[in-house]
């Protein structure tokens, strides 16, 4: 097959041929050694081979998925380990010949499409029934980021509540909760951004009257970091500002004392009045609701509560796109890469026959903090809203998560 012409779907029709008859030629060889369906220590004892390689050989020639059967095949030089003791044992020139060819063919077919065989995993599994990325290479790359960018966390969280505006019955206020559990540095002089803010001398937004406000009381006019000290590791983490040339206001997390000693949690919660509108129209189908993540961690959150009369929302749908791109708006809307995932359901957190399920085991207070965060706000209780859930273990970074369900036209 031309590699130039090759498509997601004929690549992986050829790698699984290619995988299967590697197999198949495995496979063989046990059979002829009369080791067909043996245990490892058994293919070990019987061939001379230590007992990795062993494992190797029997769980590539058994494993029925071909992206897990890859992981288990032996390099070159275990394969010529392995076929110089078949050779001893009396195993019959074709049948090592076979398994050295297929090794050849799927060598080469790695190096022809992918160049290396963890980049050939990654194509690979692109092509299956799920296009996330593999959980341990992610945390491969959250471990391999945390070194190179000097901090990582052990969870990032957005938490958004939406719920018709009292003063403007076309929209939507929003509580938004946010921040980092055991933010840790490895290295001292690290400074970390949190937060970007456009600021405007108006608090007027297409006309709307949309306003921010900060959840607890602070200096009037200030565009400090919104933080719920309750929330907070002690003492309160240290928190620079500045403006960029481009006019985004920047907070950032000073840097400070390395490792688990010096790991800081920064919680900060905000309203946002009139922020969306409410109903359906031609320019207003849907909700989107985004989340950036730039920052090593082990797991992200991503909450959506809408209250009980927002019937007209429909069920959340969750997906990742990546950042490494610049890519501009183009026309309504944005212009985003393909997802790295298909969009999929996102958990539900309330059913008819029970209250709304705010617990999270990453973050002991987590319910806490949302009923704490709405008594302040004087929103009433949670159970008079219904939740959707996002949480993603060592998400790849820089990505958007998205929340998004559709706006319904109700007559």
């Amino acid at each position: 097959m031309d590699p130039k012409s090759a498509t997601q779907s004929n690549f992986s029709r050829d790698a699984v041929i290619c995988v299967r008859h590697t197999q198949a030629a495995f496979t063989d060889l046990l059979m002829h050694a009369g080791l067909g369906g043996a245990r490892p220590t058994t293919v070990g004892r019987v061939l001379g081979l230590d007992k990795t390689l062993a494992w190797k050989v029997s769980r590539f020639s058994e494993t029925t998925d071909p992206l897990k059967a890859v992981k288990h095949i032996p390099g070159s030089s275990g394969v010529e380990i392995v076929l110089k003791a078949a050779k001893a044992n009396g195993i019959h020139e074709d049948q090592i010949n076979a398994v050295r060819e297929a090794n050849h063919a799927f060598q080469a077919f790695v190096r022809q499409f992918a160049g290396d065989r963890r980049s050939f995993e990654a194509m690979l599994a692109a092509g299956g029934q799920s296009e996330k990325i593999d959980l341990e290479e992610r945390r491969a790359f959250y471990r391999s980021g945390s070194v190179i960018w000097g901090v990582r966390a052990k969870v990032q969280f957005l938490t958004l509540c939406l719920k018709p505006s009292p003063t403007n019955p076309d929209r939507i206020d929003v509580l938004q909760l946010s921040g980092f559990y055991d933010f840790a540095r490895l290295r001292s002089n690290v400074p970390w951004i949190i937060r970007r803010l456009w600021v405007s001398e108006s608090n007027d937004k297409n006309g709307s009257d949309f306003r921010r406000e900060p959840l607890y009381t602070q200096e009037p006019g200030s565009n400090a970091l919104p933080m719920i000290p309750e929330f907070c590791s002690t003492p309160i983490p240290k928190i620079n500002q500045f403006t960029g040339s481009n006019g985004v206001l920047y907070d950032e997390i000073a840097p400070g004392p390395v490792g688990n000693p010096g790991a800081l949690t920064c919680v900060s919660g905000e309203l946002y009045h009139s922020a969306f509108p409410m109903h359906w129209s031609p320019e207003n189908t849907f909700g989107r609701y985004e989340l950036m993540l730039t920052t090593p961690v082990e797991a992200v959150l991503f909450d959506v509560y809408l209250h009980s009369s927002l019937t007209q929302f429909g069920d959340f749908e969750q997906t990742m796109y990546g950042l490494l791109e610049d890519r501009p708006g183009l026309g309504h809307g944005k212009s985003h890469n393909s997802p790295m995932f298909a969009p999929e359901a996102s958990l539900k957190l309330s059913h008819p026959s029970s209250p709304t399920n705010t617990r999270y085991s990453k973050i002991r207070d987590y319910s806490r903090l949302i009923n704490s965060s709405l008594k302040q706000a004087d929103w009433g209780s949670i159970d008079e809203f219904r939740g959707y859930r996002s949480e993603i273990e060592f998400p790849p970074t820089p990505v958007c998560l998205t929340m998004r369900c559709p706006i319904y036209k109700i007559s």
